[in-house]
């Protein structure tokens, strides 16, 4: 009778966190298919500094850096998972003209492919990590968010789970905590990530990354959350290195959402001929972008 009773108890513990798993997987879904429009021009600015603690409060302990970036984005394939971006640096004006292309893929175990343009030096460089077991290394022009960072991430390569809820920024938020795959942690800086997920948008405001070691190395927040044409979008996003002391905030100008790209655009022609980007860049950046938006 005990040992029945013992069986019985571990097929409903093994069965509830079968369905916390689930869950949570099935929220990561929602935020995966949220609509983030088919394409995006911007003009971003980012600006990174050295902080230190004081009064309970980072402060910058130098001259924040800014640079100006035009970055535009298109979606690609049946269900638009498939993204190529590119972001152009046009301040300072000593680094005028660097860029950096992205692909991402929707498909599980494909790795995103990278490219950087240096202008003083003519040069594209393909981004790769040292070897199939480690990271790529290396900062989106300088700032704290890594080349992982800028990456899409693919639903399947991760394992999710619900420890639970809080509410932040008088927000609902389902907390779920990501594990890399076995494949996927090999080429990770990150060993886990704890999300917190607006429950009732399906947006996730706040991450906290933990390094290859387990302990936490950064934190990211999306901030400044508008809606344009229906859809939900962070005008601020910051990241904390908890590790280097070092703080980063990405803000988004004017925003254009769904406006026309052209495929050709988004290619390393776009890198190296100045002309031909120069002509582009002046052309999306005219296009009507949202002024009036909600806040939510």
């Amino acid at each position: 009778m005990k040992k029945t009773v013992l069986v019985f108890i571990i097929l409903i513990l093994t069965a509830s966190a079968y369905g916390a798993e689930n869950k949570a997987r099935d929220i990561m879904v929602k935020v995966d298919n949220r609509d983030d429009g088919q394409t995006l021009i911007s003009r971003v600015s980012l600006t990174t500094y050295r902080y230190i603690k004081k009064g309970g409060k980072n402060i910058p302990a130098e001259k924040p850096r800014v640079k100006v970036i035009d970055f535009i984005k298109k979606d690609y394939g049946i269900r638009e998972k498939d993204h190529k971006s590119i972001s152009i640096v046009i301040e300072p004006k000593s680094e005028k003209g660097i860029g950096f292309l992205q692909y991402d893929y929707e498909e599980s175990g494909k790795d995103t492919d990278q490219w950087m343009y240096l202008s003083a030096m003519r040069k594209v460089k393909r981004i790769v990590s040292g070897n199939d077991n480690e990271p790529k290394t290396g900062s989106f022009f300088g700032s704290e968010f890594n080349y992982e960072d800028m990456e899409a991430h693919n639903i399947n390569d991760y394992t999710y789970r619900l420890p639970g809820s809080e509410t932040y920024k008088n927000k609902h938020c389902h907390v779920i905590e990501a594990i890399p795959i076995p494949e996927k942690a090999k080429k990770s800086n990150y060993s886990r990530a704890l999300l917190w997920v607006d429950s009732k948008d399906f947006i996730i405001l706040k991450s906290v990354l933990f390094n290859r070691n387990g302990k936490k190395n950064k934190k990211i927040y999306n901030n400044r959350i508008v809606k344009i044409e229906g859809i939900l979008v962070p005008r601020e996003i910051v990241v904390i290195n908890l590790t280097a002391h070092r703080r980063t905030t990405m803000t988004y100008g004017k925003i254009a959402l769904n406006s026309p790209v052209e495929d050709r655009f988004l290619t390393r022609r776009t890198l190296t001929d100045k002309g031909f980007r120069k002509r582009k860049l002046d052309l999306y950046q005219k296009v009507k972008s949202d002024v009036l938006v909600k806040s939510i």
